[in-house]
């Protein structure tokens, strides 16, 4: 049957139609797709971002602790190095008050000196002693008032006592040795008594310090 004018015209405004509604599912397809991809771009640099940040969080913490870590360090060398200065100044006055005490030193020479003749009854050597000239004053009267004049003539034979030390303290000299009792000695004796102890306990300080934290 002959198609007319009206059919014809309808069917291409039909065709018309569907071929606009294709094209426009079409452009909403491809819409889609870009903005998909837009979606997935955007979240991958958004993670990316994320990760960076993170990376940089975490970067700038390690820094941190290294750097609490190295000052907790330095800070427990200074207090070490501190407490060894304040303890080896407690000890030389503590010593040098001992040392510049004439009743005390006396005492000690004296032990010194009663042991040496005993042990020594022939006198072949004589025990040279020195202390500072100011002290050597003092021990010559010392021993006049404690012991007597009668002792202190019976040993003076085996005594050389002289006043040229520089420190506080004596040394003494027998058969060609000499023995130190000055301040700077005793004190190095007692810091080597004493430093194992607070070396202890400052290393357990450090160690702590040095502890991961949770």
């Amino acid at each position: 049957m002959a198609e007319t004018i009206e059919s014809f015209v309808a069917k291409l405004q039909a065709e018309g139609i569907e071929a606009g509604r294709q094209q426009a599912d079409q452009l909403r397809r491809e819409a889609e797709k870009q903005a998909e991809e837009l979606l997935r771009q955007a979240q991958q640099q958004a993670d990316k971002i994320a990760a960076d940040a993170k990376a940089e969080a975490d970067d700038t913490l390690a820094r941190a602790r290294t750097e609490l870590e190295l000052a907790a360090r330095d800070a427990m060398l200074k207090l070490k190095e501190a407490l060894s200065r304040a303890l080896g100044a407690l000890l030389s006055q503590r010593v040098r008050q001992k040392l510049e005490d004439d009743d005390f030193l006396g005492k000690l020479l004296h032990e010194i000196v009663m042991t040496y003749v005993k042990a020594d009854l022939q006198q072949r050597e004589v025990l040279k002693i020195n202390v500072p000239s100011e002290m050597r004053e003092k021990l010559i009267s010392w021993a006049l008032k404690e012991i007597g004049e009668e002792n202190v003539e019976k040993v003076r034979p085996a005594i050389d006592l002289k006043g040229t030390l520089a420190d506080a303290g004596f040394e003494y000299t027998v058969a060609g040795s000499t023995v130190e009792v000055t301040r700077e000695s005793v004190v190095e004796v007692l810091a080597e008594l004493v430093g194992p102890g607070l070396r202890e306990v400052l290393g357990r300080a450090a160690d702590e310090q040095a502890e991961p934290k949770e």
